[in-house]
């Protein structure tokens, strides 16, 4: 539950403020996600498993990397392109591994993303099966591909959650429950608030960044 103190009605505020300026912009890239298609999947999947402690832009060039090579058809060693110093991707040796065993496990994963279930049983099928991604990266895949309703607890969102009084402290590690009792605050502040979690993901990740990525 939000506590209102002076500070965080202010966060508030401009928490209002910042969704009118940017609402449109989130809604078409959210709209965008609607409509990746089925042949994306996998390189969203590799982009999931780049991005833990990297940044985001860089996963997203090393994946580019990787479509012109053609990985998911033909695989390689993709060692050379994942630890390349120019597009830094941290802990490189193990994502590598991890993206060479997603393109030998793609049948079975596909067949979990394709399967007529919740999106929370869905997050957590694919956090089991996929090496090297959690409920997180599993969230952040889901949302990728326009499947909402599944909190995606990086850093940042964390932050501006401790901030804004949503949860009281900002979590040292979480286990699967903590995981869930606080994407059930957020789903309840964001009901309050009237701004979907999948529209104030990507509102907290524009204050942090500047930008409207993914």
């Amino acid at each position: 539950m939000v506590k209102l103190n002076e500070s965080t009605e202010q966060k508030l505020v401009e928490l209002f403020s910042r969704y009118q300026a940017a609402k449109s912009e989130i809604q078409a890239r959210l709209s965008e996600f609607k409509r990746v298609p089925k042949e994306e999947y996998f390189y969203e999947l590799c982009f999931c498993i780049c991005t833990p402690q990297s940044k985001a832009r860089h996963a997203f060039i090393v994946v580019e990397m990787l479509k012109e090579r053609d990985f998911f058809t033909h695989p390689f060693d993709p060692l050379e392109i994942v630890g390349n110093r120019e597009n830094y991707i941290r802990f490189h040796n193990q994502k590598s591994l991890n993206l060479l065993k997603l393109q030998e496990n793609w049948q079975e994963i596909e067949q979990e993303i394709s399967a007529n279930v919740s999106v929370e049983t869905k997050r957590d099928r694919l956090a089991d099966k996929v090496r090297g991604i959690g409920m997180k990266e599993a969230a952040h895949f889901l949302r990728n591909i326009g499947e909402y309703g599944v909190a995606i607890l990086d850093r940042h969102i964390l932050k501006h959650l401790t901030e804004l009084n949503v949860i009281e402290e900002y979590p040292a590690g979480m286990n699967r429950k903590q995981y869930l009792e606080i994407e059930a605050q957020w789903k309840e502040f964001c009901r309050k608030t009237a701004i979907p979690m999948e529209e104030m993901d990507l509102l907290f990740w524009s204050m942090e960044t500047g930008e409207i990525l993914k």
